[in-house]
């Protein structure tokens, strides 16, 4: 059974000083069929930028969606967003700017939703 095609969704706002460890623990997972959405909610600090650098130099095997809205969306607008519109996954993980996560994570959570369906 092929793996199902999972969303690592990163959502930031103004959280420049801890953005790159928690975009390299989204580059760092092991789960094979994942996309990295990375979005920014239109930061007034180099946020973004980040985001962007590294995006750009990543070059690994997840695919990257990089997203900025114009405007300042809140948080609410800006999940809705980002889990709508932008994730294509069937399975969504959850991370903001100031998360870390171990490499395993997403593979952990897709191993426990497969074996337990009624979640």
């Amino acid at each position: 059974m092929e793996k199902p095609l999972v969303s690592y969704v990163l959502t930031a706002y103004n959280i420049e000083d801890f953005i790159e460890e928690s975009v390299k623990c989204a580059f760092a997972q092991t789960y094979e069929n994942l996309e990295i959405v990375l979005s920014d909610d239109c930061s007034t600090d180099s946020t973004f930028d980040i985001m962007q650098k590294m995006a750009n130099e990543y070059d690994g095997p997840h695919k990257i969606v990089l997203n900025r809205n114009e405007r300042n969306l809140g948080i609410s607008q800006h999940m809705s967003k980002c889990y709508i519109e932008l994730a294509s996954g069937e399975i969504i993980i959850a991370a903001h700017g100031d998360d870390i996560s171990l490499p395993d994570r997403t593979s952990q959570e897709v191993d426990f939703l497969i074996n337990n369906p009624d979640y």
